[in-house]
């Protein structure tokens, strides 16, 4: 008598913990439910080309700075004290102590150091455009994952109401046969048709599972493979726009700049230069009468121009234009490769949306033309099983093929925003 309270016991025990795991299940996928937003803004903070872009940018400041460090003053202190016993006195004086304040300017050099300056000055902005670029492509990178599991997990939804609707049509064949009206064979195509639903449907949860790590992996989760995204609404905007802010581009111009301003620093080589020195403070032989006789101050002034120099400036020039030609050439380079990709990604992106119009017009169709021979089939009409089955093949793959056209729109849509510089 004990037996079955029991069992009745362990039953009630049973649905209480699988109810809780729902619960715990059904919160905890709710939960890890992202917006495009949110994976967009975990992507940026973990993603490490980020900081890698504002390192190379702050390493092109600390090269500006330096390159106009020789347009200001240095100033500068010294102090020695040397015995040379050893050498002739006519030469060496005995010795020599000094202890002096140092100034050094270069008063004028036609632009040479200017020059310099203003092509450190337009790399690092072009290092300065690597942030935005390397924000633009996670970005895009990650709403095209984020896209991929949207059309993954849609597709997944679809292949598990198709085996659910297989499953009953397989039940409702095999009542036709206990009946009479069906043969053992209709019951087999169905099953197998069902089967093979099932497989597919297996397919589908591994895909949308490896769509998910993806998308992890970009924002810092690598172990989650049952990431859900909340679903997107209405088609974007057809890409199409001005270049003029693509980070590359401006990079690309920027970096043209500057090897036209070091031509103009390479020609300026062979300028003269005039430079200025003072100095104060001690300068003598021995320490206690330096101090107490030699306080002084000095000061100098040098012009140099060179006359021969076996061509080095000459292939300095050279080297100058050269790199301008390259440069100017990359910029062309670069905007024709943006005007070809958003040529396509717009091309792309009027033939997902055309093919979705057609969808949505061929969908119903398809379901009635399955509907009429599933109906002719189960009132005993002239249509065979196979007839029925190859109709609802047509209908589920119009179903199936709506989320790859959803996420064509929305992937070209997304390379059109990164092609203009969207960055957020």
């Amino acid at each position: 008598m004990l037996f079955p309270r029991f069992n009745h016991y362990a039953r009630h025990y049973a649905l209480t913990a699988a109810a809780a795991a729902i619960v715990m299940l059904a919160t905890r996928a709710q939960a890890e439910t992202l917006t495009l937003n949110q994976a967009i803004a975990r992507a940026l903070a973990f993603a490490p080309t980020v900081a890698s872009a504002s390192a190379q940018s702050d390493l092109s400041g600390a090269l500006v700075r330096e390159a106009r460090a020789p347009l200001y003053p240095s100033l500068s202190a010294g102090s020695e004290y040397m015995q040379a016993p050893g050498y002739s006195i006519a030469v060496s004086n005995g010795g020599l102590s000094s202890a002096l304040l140092m100034l050094n300017y270069t008063a004028y050099d036609f632009g040479h150091q200017a020059a310099l300056a203003r092509a450190a000055l337009y790399q690092s902005q072009a290092a300065r455009y690597g942030i935005p670029a390397a924000r633009a492509q996670i970005v895009f990178d990650t709403t095209a994952a984020y896209y991929d599991l949207q059309r993954a997990r849609a597709i997944e939804r679809e292949l598990a109401a198709n085996a659910a609707r297989l499953k009953r049509y397989v039940a409702v064949v095999e009542r036709l046969r206990a009946s009479g009206r069906a043969i053992s064979n209709d019951v087999l195509k169905v099953q197998t048709a069902s089967d093979n639903a099932q497989l597919t449907l297996a397919n589908a949860h591994s895909t949308a599972a490896r769509a998910s790590a993806m998308l992890g992996s970009m924002i810092g989760d690598f172990d989650r493979s049952d990431l859900n995204v909340a679903e997107a609404n209405g088609l974007p905007a057809e890409p199409g726009g001005d270049f003029s802010r693509n980070p590359m581009l401006l990079a690309a111009e920027r970096t043209a700049a500057s090897t036209r301003a070091t031509v103009q620093a390479a020609i300026r080589e062979r300028y003269p230069t005039l430079r200025l020195a003072a100095s104060a403070g001690w300068e003598g032989i021995n320490p206690p009468h330096t101090f107490t006789h030699n306080g002084g101050a000095s000061y100098d002034g040098l012009v140099s121009m060179p006359i021969f120099d076996g061509g080095l400036i000459s292939s300095h020039v050279d080297q100058a234009r050269a790199k301008v030609l390259a440069a100017d050439a990359q910029v062309r380079q670069v905007e024709l490769d943006l005007r070809r990709r958003m040529a396509d990604a717009a091309l792309r992106y009027r033939q997902a949306r055309d093919q979705l119009a057609l969808l949505a017009k061929a969908q119903p169709t398809a379901d009635a033309a399955f509907a009429l021979a599933w109906a002719r089939f189960l009132g005993g009409g002239t249509a065979t099983l196979l007839e029925v089955l190859d109709a609802y093949r047509q209908a589920e793959l119009l179903r199936l093929a709506r989320p790859d056209q959803d996420f064509a729109t929305r992937q070209a849509a997304a390379e059109g925003a990164l092609l203009l510089g969207v960055n957020q």
